[in-house]
């Protein structure tokens, strides 16, 4: 193999924030972001190397809160042999739903500030599993102009949310011998540019220590129209837990709808969200109520630095709703 074949590309994202609420405990503060090194390399003619290696500090605990910490968020070896058969082994993204394979660890890409909270990662208080480490395979499917791809991905699922202090991607080891598996479907037909239409289903069984076996099932549909100067965003999620042994089953719905506009460098959107978790769900009590609006403001400064102003209201269940405001600048180099 002449290894001077190979050819190494690196782009970098970053991102400083202002922000700051009126919920008890929280400080206004200057906020380093995520500084995301995305890596590729093409190995040969049908194998490429994918990677996201990012820095960012916390969210970790007591005085080492403001310390640096190093994540290896994607690392895939991809395989293609045409349209129709993909194949990628590593960690990746879990393809349930839109946004979580649409937008990665870049808020530079995103219109809003951060990801809708049903879609925030695991370290970040979010309930999906967003990253899995196994087999992901997708590619199209015979159906001309309507457009449909498929994903079918195995692995080794999230670690139990019991306790909250474990690293919940089990990159090195499985805490039981049950593979998660990912199905999704979605249609991008070319009549309607811009268009997809999807839903997609989880299945994992999560063991977590001194309790009993818990079912899980994530069902999730999605309907998007994304233009260079429009998007309108709409995912509907539905997570099931089955506790074994257990009569009750704990059922959470969830969805936000996102819609913005540009008008040359200026883009201001709104989003409303809502995720509904039930007091006594046994994997993710700690979430509870939340539904609000976000409205915001994005101004792209270059090609390569976007300025956003976001004003965001938190309603909670049994506590006073959360005022917010954040001031963000993203880039790549």
């Amino acid at each position: 193999m002449d290894l001077g074949e190979t050819l190494l590309r690196m782009r970098g994202f970053g991102d400083v924030n202002l922000h700051g609420s009126n919920q008890r405990g929280d400080t206004t503060s200057f906020s380093l972001g995520q500084l995301n090194l995305f890596i590729t390399s093409d190995v040969s003619e049908r194998f490429k190397f994918l990677s996201e290696i990012v820095f960012e500090a916390g969210p970790l605990q007591g005085s080492a809160r403001n310390a640096f910490g190093v994540d290896v968020e994607r690392y895939l070896l991809q395989y293609s042999y045409n349209d129709y058969f993909q194949l990628a082994v590593g960690r990746y993204h879990t393809a349930i739903g839109y946004y979580n394979t649409a937008y990665h660890h870049s808020t530079w890409f995103q219109t809003t500030t951060g990801r809708p909270f049903l879609f925030a990662f695991e370290d970040q208080g979010g309930i999906l599993p967003i990253h899995n480490v196994g087999v992901s395979a997708s590619g199209l499917l015979p159906s001309g102009r309507l457009g449909l791809h498929y994903v079918a991905e195995i692995g080794n699922g999230r670690s139990s949310r019991l306790p909250l202090t474990e690293e919940p991607v089990q990159n090195k080891v499985d805490e039981n011998n049950h593979k998660a598996f990912n199905v999704a479907l979605f249609a991008r037909p070319q009549a309607v540019s811009g268009l997809q239409v999807g839903f997609s289903f989880y299945r994992d069984l999560l063991t977590p220590a001194g309790s009993q076996k818990i079912g899980e099932s994530i069902l999730a549909a999605h309907a998007v129209l994304a233009r260079s100067n429009y998007e309108w965003l709409n995912e509907a999620l539905f997570i099931r837990h089955a506790p074994q042994g257990f009569g009750t089953v704990f059922n959470t719905p969830g969805f936000y709808t996102q819609i913005s506009r540009r008008f040359g460098p200026y883009q201001p959107y709104f989003r409303y969200e809502y995720v509904n978790v039930g007091e006594r769900e046994p994997v993710f009590p700690d979430v509870g109520l939340r539904q609000g609006p976000s409205m915001g403001l994005r101004y792209d400064a270059s090609d390569s630095v976007a300025l956003k102003l976001q004003y965001d209201y938190t309603a909670l269940r049994r506590q006073a709703g959360v005022n917010g405001l954040a001031l963000q600048v993203g880039f790549t180099f």
